[in-house]
């Protein structure tokens, strides 16, 4: 058994579709399977507009 640690600068909403496209590269060589993602962001990253009240 091989264990992989891979950190990926990006976006936490990018990790579904990255964690896909590694484990259907390392497939060709044989059985994969994801383990765990975790994230060291604490919240999603979001624009503030400032100015104009509702």
């Amino acid at each position: 058994m091989l264990t992989i640690t891979i950190k990926a600068n990006v976006p936490a909403s990018d990790a579904q579709g990255i964690k896909e496209r590694i484990a259907m590269d390392i497939e060709r060589y044989g059985d994969c399977k994801v383990v765990s993602i975790t994230s060291d962001r604490w919240r999603e990253e979001q624009m503030k507009m400032e100015g104009a009240k509702l």
